[in-house]
Formats: structure tokens, C-alpha cells, sequence
């Protein structure tokens, strides 16, 4: 049994609850602050939190879900969710939903990627590092098996200040790089939206 980690089940009506709050919620304002808005949202409702590892990574029933995860004691990941079942886990990094958050303009017509952006990703590299170092008994004596497989999400932006072509570069590099054949996925906090309302559209389907 994973240490660190509490249960979390399925509940439909909550589900739907709380995915209406992240609409209201990114309807509020443009930009939000990591610290200040989007943690306090996320730790308010683990439902909705434990659902994100559905809509992106291969954890079709999580089970298990952490908020500030301890990765081995060198880093912390803004949250973890894990299935038992077939012991797969992700680790979620969040940061901050504004104007330069994905990309920041150097001079004019150019883009590159942004700060947070580039923060955020190596962070997760930093985990998988972690993790890769880790024995066998050390991986055991967390999650209660020998190995594990997992992913990475960086939750990042808002749609509004993509333009097409940085919208092009930035699904590129979430869908094209890995390392060490571990995905690393990012995605705008207005994708998570539309990849929630997917599932529950798909719920609501299989109910009629």
C-alpha cells in the first residue's frame, strides 16, 4: 500500500459538481496565480483533482491521491495520483495561468518558450530522476511493489494567449518529447476543462 497517499472513489454527482466550479472558476478571471488560486481550487476538491489523471495519463480508475507529494525527499510534486491496481502513478506539476506563462515574445514576431514553463518541466525531470535512482526496496517501501510505471503532467496557461503557431510548437513538444520513454504531457488549464467535460459527456452517455 502507497504511503503518503489517501483513498479517493468515483462519485458521478461530485464529479459533476465540481467541474462546473472549474468552469465558473477559469470564467473568473485570465490569469491566475499557482499560489494563490489554483492550489487552494485543486486541494478543495480531490475529486476533480484525482479525474485529471483520466483525462491524460493511462489511469483509468484512480484510486489514490496526494497533494504536496514527497518524491523521495529532495523534491515535492504539487500532486500525485495513483491506481493499485496496475500500480501506475502521475505526478502533476501546476503553475501559474498568465500572459508569459507558455511563452514570452523576445522581439517582435518571435516567441520563445516561457519561464514557468521551462521551470515546470524541469521539475519533472528532476522527479523521473528521483524516481530512475531509486532500488528496488526503496520503490517497495513507498509504493508496495517493485516497480512502477508512471507520468508527468505540467498544467500551465490559458488558450487565450495562444496564437496558432505557438499553440502548434507547444502540442509538438508535449506530444513528441519523453525521457526515458516517460511522458511528460502539458497541457492549458482550459485543455484540463475540455478533457473533463469529455469524460463526463462520455459518462453521461453509458448512463442513458
Amino acid at each position: 500500500m502507497p504511503k503518503l497517499f489517501k483513498d479517493i472513489l468515483f462519485d458521478y454527482n461530485q464529479f459533476k459538481t465540481e467541474l462546473t466550479e472549474f468552469e465558473t472558476f477559469l470564467n473568473l478571471k485570465k490569469e491566475l496565480s499557482e499560489q494563490k488560486d489554483i492550489q487552494p481550487f485543486f486541494k478543495a476538491r480531490p475529486l476533480l483533482s484525482s479525474q485529471i489523471a483520466t483525462a491524460i495519463a493511462s489511469i483509468s480508475l484512480p484510486n489514490k491521491i496526494a497533494f504536496e507529494y514527497n518524491i523521495f525527499g529532495d523534491f515535492g510534486c504539487d500532486l500525485a495520483i495513483g491506481n493499485t491496481e496496475n500500480n501506475t502513478y502521475c505526478f502533476i506539476e501546476f503553475e501559474d495561468a498568465r500572459k508569459n506563462s507558455l511563452f514570452k515574445e523576445e522581439v517582435k514576431y518571435k516567441s520563445s518558450f516561457g519561464q514557468r514553463l521551462e521551470h515546470g518541466y524541469s521539475q519533472i525531470i528532476d522527479w523521473f530522476c528521483k524516481i530512475e535512482a531509486q532500488s528496488t526496496r526503496e520503490i517497495n517501501d513507498r509504493f508496495g511493489v517493485n516497480e512502477i510505471d508512471y507520468y508527468g503532467i505540467l498544467i500551465i496557461g490559458r488558450n487565450c494567449y495562444l496564437e496558432s503557431s505557438l499553440r502548434h510548437r507547444l502540442d509538438w513538444r508535449s506530444k513528441n518529447l519523453e525521457l526515458i520513454t516517460k511522458k511528460i504531457n502539458i497541457v492549458t488549464f482550459d485543455d484540463l476543462l475540455e478533457m473533463l467535460q469529455s469524460k463526463l459527456h462520455t459518462i453521461d452517455m453509458y448512463r442513458k
